[in-house]
């Protein structure tokens, strides 16, 4: 039987607990507020950067056919203006640490399932990740980068670009903010080429200044590095809040817990308070 003094101790426990899920949650609310208006408001432009690139890759096929036979490149998939590999690169942003619910998980599920179905190299950013990947034994060809959970570390992802830029095909599988209590996992082409899914929209045409070879290149660098570093952003915005609703359960979770345990301890000293009495009451009629 559980004694008054342990769950006195169980209380105190308790109550300390609560107040530090409270104290995460509420930094992880102040820092998901912080980036939340400026990822959001990102979004939607690297999006149609994205959209752009695209069709500057499937646009002017009579003048990409001209470069390609320069290039002497058969294959229209190939032609790209940094040196490739070939080879498919499936890129998993995860965390360092819990407290994020099984947003993590998910995510995995979803990365570990698109690399059982066409096999590539991998790379992984965060302990966490790399943690349950080692656990499954999956066998591909794997970089692991360290990144922090809570800040953009621009020196390591100019890294991770350096990494993934030279890969033919890029997918990026990350969580992606759709609300406060909302986070689904998603998977990002950053390497300019619409996945399956995504229906292509009407050709553009454009005129290219100075030529489309230096547009690609640049589109290449620089907006594949931005479109990768709005990923991250995507995915911290989307921990920060699975953080605080999962902190928010947790602290819930606690405080009934807490009233259980107070309820039960009322009980218990009352049942000790009418033993005394009774006991009294006994030894009174003793004495009379």
């Amino acid at each position: 039987m559980v004694t008054k003094k342990e769950l006195t101790k169980e209380a105190e426990f308790l109550t300390t607990l609560r107040t530090i899920l409270e104290t995460y949650e509420e930094i992880a609310a102040t820092r998901m507020a912080r980036i939340r208006s400026s990822v959001l408001a990102s979004r939607d432009f690297l999006l149609e950067i994205n959209a752009i690139f695209q069709q500057v890759k499937t646009s002017y096929k009579t003048q990409t056919e001209l470069l390609m036979q320069t290039r002497k490149i058969k294959d229209s998939s190939k032609l790209t203006f940094i040196k490739r590999n070939g080879k498919t690169l499936y890129v998993f942003i995860s965390a360092n640490t819990g407290l994020y619910g099984e947003i993590i998980r998910r995510t995995y599920d979803v990365f570990v399932e698109n690399l059982r179905k066409e096999p590539g190299d991998v790379a992984i950013l965060g302990k966490l990740g790399m943690e349950i990947f080692n656990e499954e034994k999956i066998k591909a060809p794997l970089t692991y980068f360290e990144f922090p959970d809570n800040k953009m570390d621009n020196e390591a992802v100019q890294k991770i670009v350096e990494h993934i830029i030279k890969y033919e095909k890029v997918l990026v599988f990350y969580e992606q903010f759709n609300n406060v209590i909302s986070q689904s996992p998603i998977v990002t082409n950053i390497s300019g080429d619409p996945l399956p899914w995504e229906k292509g929209g009407p050709q553009a045409k454009y005129f290219f200044e100075p030529s489309l070879e230096k547009i690609m290149e640049f589109f290449e660098k620089e907006i594949f590095a931005s479109i990768f570093q709005q990923t991250i952003f995507e995915s911290e915005l989307a921990k920060f809040a699975a953080r605080m609703v999962s902190l928010d359960f947790a602290s819930e979770n606690t405080k009934l817990r807490l009233k259980q345990v107070i309820m039960t301890r009322q009980r218990i000293k009352h049942q000790e308070d009418n033993k005394r009495q009774l006991e009294k009451f006994a030894s009174m009629r003793l004495w009379k």
